[in-house]
């Protein structure tokens, strides 16, 4: 029935072999071959003898693929009980889908706490959907802001830290029911400090810029890190104090 000759005895694991089993009609699970392969190979016994005892009547093979599939997997698995190798039958759990972060609950009149920035980026992180329709009205809105933060020379990587920090600040604004126009940059603070930023907030970029400054492989240069800190804090200042929808 098996014809040992003509398979390619290989088995293909747990889940294969359960499945061909249980299309073929058998009651047996893959552990309880694999017990009785092992008292069978102790005894001498061939799994010609064995495999049809997995059966009470004939197996029901509705196409010579199956049964070549089905006797292929379980000569392979006799073989490996056989000779003595450790065979991995444990049952594979998909792993759990993780959840998407929701957006945030509006900050209200005190402002973004640690938490809300925390709960924000990870929406963002999780959403790809939710950060590009941001980040699009990011672009539409503070082109202007993004033009001034390129003509500061900068290099491509400090621009590029920067240019993100200010998207993430403005997203996590427009995430707590903000809403932030455009920024005028002729009336950009003069230096950092001179208006107003949530302790969330700075600490957010000042997380960022250190980041890139203490990156193993690329960090970015002491001097041009101190300069974008007062940079982006300036135009965070900006976003802030120009958001509407905030009370009080």
């Amino acid at each position: 029935m098996t014809h040992d000759d003509e398979l390619e005895r290989r088995f293909e694991g747990r889940a294969a072999l359960q499945k061909l089993l249980t299309e073929s009609g058998s009651l047996s699970d893959v552990e309880d071959v694999a017990n009785a392969f092992a008292l069978a190979a102790k005894d001498g016994v061939p799994a010609s003898v064995v495999i049809p005892a997995l059966w009470e009547e004939e197996p029901a093979l509705s196409s010579p693929a199956l049964a070549r599939a089905l006797f292929g997997n379980l000569l392979g698995l006799y073989d490996l009980v056989a000779s003595g190798q450790t065979v991995d039958l444990a049952v594979r759990a998909k792993p759990a889908k993780r959840e998407k972060t929701p957006p945030p609950e509006p900050f209200g009149e005190a402002g973004p706490d640690e938490a809300f920035v925390e709960t924000a980026w990870r929406h963002l992180d999780d959403n790809p959907k939710a950060r590009e329709k941001l980040e699009h009205a990011f672009d539409n809105k503070q082109d202007a802001l993004v033009s001034w933060l390129d003509a500061e020379g900068l290099s491509d990587a400090g621009f590029a830290l920067g240019r993100t920090l200010l998207f993430e600040v403005f997203a996590m604004l427009e995430l707590g029911g903000a809403k932030v126009p455009a920024v005028d940059v002729a009336r950009l603070p003069r230096k950092a400090g001179e208006q107003a930023l949530p302790a969330a907030l700075a600490g957010w970029l000042e997380e960022g810029v250190f980041e890139a400054e203490t990156d193993e492989e690329r960090p970015l240069d002491a001097a041009e890190a101190k300069r974008l800190r007062a940079l982006v804090a300036r135009a965070a200042q900006a976003l802030w104090a120009g958001r509407k929808g905030r009370s009080g």
